[in-house]
């Protein structure tokens, strides 16, 4: 069994399974295909130069523990 449930899409930091993690409020961001993930607002912040959105906010999840 893995430690690891995703790495942060920013600085790549692991993401264990059960731990609290952020997500992008905006949909293009969270497509199946290219779900990004964030260990923390700051990470997540650093993606918003670059994703060019007008209104966003971090979600904050739960990995999945299995």
């Amino acid at each position: 069994m893995s430690n690891v449930w995703r790495q942060c899409s920013n600085c790549k930091r692991d993401i264990r399974p059960g731990q609290k993690y952020f997500v992008c409020s905006v949909s293009t961001c969270n497509r199946k295909r290219n779900s990004l993930v964030f260990c923390s607002v700051d990470c997540w912040d650093a993606h918003l130069p670059d994703a060019n959105h007008r209104q966003a906010w971090a979600v904050e999840e739960t990995a999945p523990r299995t």
